[in-house]
């Protein structure tokens, strides 16, 4: 795989949604929203302590869990004019996939945009934290890419300030595999391939399939490392099982690309290796962390 194709294959990887595995049971919405993992609590909606937690809102998680989306949108939307935030991050995501409303970035970013107004680092409700910092993350992620069709021009260097905060701070994977991305094609930062490569295993560590996809194709491609076609497949082995396919098909895809460009022996490798990797960083140990289990 050449350099272009390189580029090609990121650029799916950058501009997927964010993967956010988090409860096996019960991902619905959560699944959708929240990349956020640090060793606090996990979020449960069912059970979130907010105490603007109202019926609307309650209805409204539960037509968004069965499929009911345009029924959902009205209901967080009337919660959303009462000023709740949880509604609002909500209207955030489903503005931002076209989930019973019209796609549109340009409230996408609005409504993110209200839920990280109410920032605090004090803040000490940690589910309300969570959904702050997970609204900041969109932002970034805005700021870095730009949305032409909401007039929002790419802001590289102030995404880079956000995901610097979220990271050191927060620990966030999205933001370390964020800055991993910026530092190695020098996107808002000064170029630091080295550096990148080190937020990008940051990322990797806590499983987060973008991060590990992009060291398989590094891996692959030869790019900032020696050329490894073990090393490679073995990233995208455990990238597949961190990701969800929903999210990221993309990464499924280029998986059994590169599986069936190896022969047997480094194939069997690559799972070893993969085994080893997993042993020490589970994606399941992870997540039953992150629900406080």
């Amino acid at each position: 795989m050449g350099y272009v194709g390189l580029c090609i294959a990121m650029a799916l990887v950058l501009t997927s949604p964010l993967y956010a595995g988090d409860s096996t049971e019960d991902p619905g919405p959560l699944a959708d929203f929240y990349s956020y993992l640090p060793a606090t609590p996990d979020l449960r909606i069912p059970d979130i302590s907010i105490p603007f937690w109202t019926d609307d809102l309650k209805k409204a998680k539960r037509a968004y869990k069965n499929g009911k989306y345009e029924r959902a949108a009205r209901l967080f939307q009337r919660a959303s004019d009462d000023g709740n935030i949880v509604a609002d991050w909500y209207l955030g995501h489903m503005y931002r996939e076209g989930r019973g409303v019209r796609q549109d970035d340009a409230a996408a970013f609005t409504y993110y945009s209200r839920v990280a107004d109410h920032y605090d680092p004090d803040e000490a409700d940690n589910n309300r934290l969570r959904i702050i910092v997970d609204a900041m993350v969109r932002i970034a992620d805005y700021q870095r890419t730009g949305a032409p069709n909401a007039g929002l021009s790419p802001n590289p260097q102030a995404a880079a300030r956000a995901y610097l905060k979220i990271a050191t701070v927060y620990g966030h994977p999205a933001a370390h595999f964020a800055l991993g991305v910026m530092s190695i094609t020098g996107q808002g930062v000064k170029e630091n391939p080295q550096q990148g490569l080190k937020w990008l295993m940051a990322a990797a560590r806590k499983r987060y399939a973008p991060a590990e996809a992009y060291l398989g194709e590094l891996y692959w491609a030869g790019k900032l490392v020696r050329a490894d076609r073990t090393r490679a497949v073995m990233w995208y082995i455990l990238a597949r099982k961190s990701a969800r396919p929903e999210e990221n098909p993309e990464i499924f895809d280029r998986a059994l690309q590169l599986e069936a460009n190896v022969g047997e022996d480094e194939r069997i490798e690559a799972e070893a290796r993969a085994r080893v990797w997993d042993g020490q960083y589970p994606v399941e140990g992870r997540r039953r962390a992150a629900r406080g289990n």
